[in-house]
């Protein structure tokens, strides 16, 4: 046949550049919608090459038809493009030659990779025809079939429970563990274990994120709420964490409102973050698999987790007694940027800790500091009613339909899947709308309406004991929100109210309305 030679060159040729054309041109086919059909004539064009021994030259051909496919996702704000993500049960080498390409290495270099590759076995040649085909195809489709989204929507209550599950379900099996384990390669993650491998690190993560997602119970705190804890965490906490005021010991919060957080100069801005997770964390390895646990024998090989702090430097984190010094793990969920098929429906985007007794350093912009005060907060408003009579969150259950539940059961959910629905108590006051009088202080009278701004105070939970315990070692106090009100008597003219609280952070506009 005239395709075959003695000695085939790695080079391509015009025939061999026509062959990668129709091999793409079958696999975008594929990628469109698959059938008997097209999936019978990518095996004899992929047959045909191997026949005429041109795997390598076509594929040399491709990937350069890759890169500039790439050039035109980076054009259309797709940002990088990560092989190892888009198809992450391919083997890790080829992989890593195809995102050489991508990312536009020398053509000299890479078509002799490619020719080693090919020379290897039968079975590399026929995969990275594979890879490279597939990988070409997601290219060409992200800008029509994949589009970036404009607004990051939140979460409707109603979907919540199902997307728990799902995200459970994407959470487990080779591939989620590949995923991961890549992303850690690449310097992703701030709390780490530190165990033998990158896929045993992943295995830990997953298990105990896993663990904490099927127990948690449910919220959804509505776009007002979101903005009353925004304002809360904005104003800071005056004091530290209680175990009382977290809500559940295992959550998963969605906001009515995504949280936007600040940009910091030249700094790219990060996904909006839709919903946290939280439960128990104690630096240990519990729900990791067997082979990762913690022997009796000391030695240096002994798993450990470590934690990436701002000068790049690792900082071992020492285990503690989760009965004596409670503490939990909080995870930042993102929604995907592209809605490419196999993308999990929720992205872990980073994570954080905090300890019962401890006191909150004021918030950090531009850092997980903006999302978890607000998720602190949020846990101050559902527990507030524990701890005064003037509870500022009205909470209404939606309970899961028993087939659903059931099926939710199969896929590892151990929690009931109802939806705490969380809104905030008195809604804001309209200045138009005539208000009922609020108590005025003794002694005086009112011939206006005033708006009384919402604030924060130190409410004393024992008043016989606070004048004769001035050190607090008998009683103590605990922080509540009062949500705005109107002061004065109803149907008297309303004053203006300066006030100087701002709302500019972590709101989809931005504009610093309140």
């Amino acid at each position: 046949m005239s395709g075959i030679t003695d000695g085939p060159s790695s080079t391509p040729t015009p025939q061999d550049v026509a062959l990668a054309e129709q091999l793409v041109a079958l696999t975008g086919e594929a990628l469109s919608g698959a059938t008997p059909l097209t999936a019978e004539l990518i095996r004899a064009h992929n047959s045909h090459i191997a026949l005429l021994d041109r795997q390598a030259p076509v594929v040399a051909a491709v990937l350069s038809m890759c890169r500039a496919a790439a050039e035109r996702w980076q054009a259309n704000g797709f940002g990088h493009f990560s092989v190892a993500r888009s198809l992450p049960s391919m083997d890790a080498a080829l992989t890593s030659l195809v995102q050489a390409a991508v990312d536009g290495d020398a053509d000299a270099q890479l078509t002799e990779r490619v020719r080693r590759a090919c020379a290897a076995s039968p079975d590399d040649a026929s995969r990275l025809i594979a890879i490279s085909s597939g990988v070409h195809a997601i290219l060409e489709a992200g800008p029509s079939r994949f589009p970036a989204t404009a607004a990051i929507e939140p979460i409707e209550p109603k979907r919540l429970p199902d997307l728990r599950a799902r995200l459970i379900a994407a959470q487990q099996g080779k591939n989620a563990v590949n995923r991961l384990a890549r992303a850690l390669l690449e310097n992703s993650g701030t709390l780490v274990p530190f165990v033998d491998s990158p896929d045993d690190a992943a295995r830990v993560l997953l298990a105990q994120e896993n663990n904490r997602l099927a127990k948690a119970r449910l919220y959804h705190v509505d776009e007002e709420m979101t903005e009353a804890a925004i304002r809360k965490a904005e104003r800071g906490r005056k004091g530290p964490l209680a175990l009382h005021r977290v809500p559940s010991e295992y959550g998963l919060i969605a906001f009515g409102k995504p949280l936007v957080r600040t940009v910091l100069d030249d700094g790219e801005r990060p996904a909006d973050v839709v919903a946290v997770s939280w439960g128990p964390w104690a630096a240990d390895f519990a729900h990791a698999p067997k082979h990762i646990q913690p022997t009796s024998v000391a030695g240096p090989r002994q798993p450990f987790w470590g934690y990436f702090g701002l000068d790049e430097g690792v900082q071992y984190v020492e285990p503690v007694d989760g009965r004596e010094h409670p503490a939990w793990w909080l995870t930042l969920w993102t929604r995907p940027r592209h809605a490419i098929p196999g993308t999990p429906p929720l992205l872990a985007d980073n994570e954080t800790t905090v300890g019962a007794s401890q006191s909150l350093e004021p918030m950090l912009l531009g850092t997980t500091d903006e999302i978890s005060h607000v998720v602190y907060a949020c846990w101050d408003f559902i527990t507030q009613e524990q701890v005064t009579k003037r509870p500022i969150a009205e909470q209404r259950v939606q309970e899961r339909k028993p087939t659903d539940l059931r099926r939710d059961r199969r896929k590892g959910v151990e929690d009931d899947s109802a939806v705490h629905l969380i809104t905030l108590r008195g809604r804001r006051p309209q200045p138009a709308v005539s208000a009922p009088a609020a108590p005025v202080p003794g002694g005086r009278t009112l011939d206006y309406r005033q708006v009384i701004a919402e604030y924060d105070r130190s409410h004393c939970m024992n008043p016989r004991l606070h004048r004769d315990d001035p050190d607090k070692k008998l009683h103590h106090h605990e922080e509540i929100t009062v949500v705005e009100y109107v002061r004065g008597p109803d149907g008297a003219p309303l004053r203006p109210t300066k006030e100087s609280r701002t709302v500019h952070q972590l709101t989809a506009e931005g504009d610093g309305r309140p």
